[in-house]
C-alpha cells in the first residue's frame, strides 16, 4: 500500500486528539476533519447530546455512522495533506501514519470534566455537573464505543496493535505530543 501524507489520530476520550490535531495541522498546513466535530453537529441537529446519539447509533440510528464513514473514505481516496481525529480513522484511512493517544480513563474523565464549560461540550448538551458523573459517562461512553464498533465493523477501536505510534500523553502537554508525533511522522514517510 502507498503511503499518504495523512496522520490519523485515535484514543481515548479526552485523550488531547482534538486539541493536537489543530496544533498538527497548523504546523505541517493540512486540512483537517474530527469525526468528534461532525458528531456534535450531528447530535445539535437531532435536538440531542453527544451521549444520547451515541446511544442512537448502536441500537438504530447506524445511518449516521456512515456519514463519518463516507468522508473518511473520501480522505483516504481521494486527499493528501490531512490529519484526522477519528476513533475509526485507522480502519478507513488505512495508508495514513496511525496514531493512538493513550491515556488513563481517570484522566480522561478529569479532562473532560475541567473543560465541561467550552462551547463545543455546552452546544452539545454534553456537560457535567462533577468528576464522578464525567467518571461514569467517559466509561459509558468506551463501552459504547467497544460495542458500535464491534457490531458495525467487527473491530475493537481501542487494540493499539492497529497503530504506528502509541503515545502515553496523560502527563505531555498538547505542543510536545504534536512535536514527537511529527518527528515520528516524517521518519514513517522515508521508511
Amino acid at each position: 500500500m502507498t503511503k499518504k501524507d495523512i496522520i490519523v489520530l485515535g484514543g481515548y476520550p479526552g485523550s488531547g486528539k482534538s486539541t493536537v490535531k489543530k496544533i498538527l495541522a497548523e504546523k505541517l498546513g493540512y486540512k483537517s476533519f474530527s469525526a468528534g466535530d461532525f458528531s456534535r453537529e450531528l447530535a445539535q441537529k437531532k435536538g440531542m447530546s453527544l451521549e444520547e446519539l451515541n446511544k442512537y447509533i448502536v441500537t438504530e440510528g447506524e445511518e449516521l455512522d456512515h456519514l463519518i464513514d463516507e468522508e473518511q473514505q473520501r480522505i483516504e481516496k481521494e486527499e493528501n495533506n490531512y490529519v484526522v481525529d477519528a476513533h475509526i480513522g485507522f480502519h478507513f484511512i488505512p495508508s495514513g501514519f496511525k496514531v493512538f493517544l493513550m491515556i488513563p480513563v481517570e484522566t480522561s474523565a478529569e479532562r473532560i470534566f475541567n473543560d465541561r464549560e467550552a462551547p463545543v461540550r455546552v452546544n452539545s448538551g454534553d456537560s457535567m455537573q462533577s468528576y464522578e458523573e464525567s467518571l461514569e459517562r467517559t466509561k459509558k461512553r468506551i463501552e459504547n464505543h467497544k460495542l458500535r464498533y464491534k457490531k458495525h465493523y467487527g473491530i475493537n477501536v481501542y487494540d493499539i496493535s492497529q497503530f504506528d505510534l502509541i503515545i502515553d500523553n496523560s502527563e505531555m502537554k498538547a505542543e510536545a505530543v504534536a512535536g514527537e508525533i511529527i518527528a515520528a511522522f516524517n521518519k514513517w514517510r522515508v521508511l
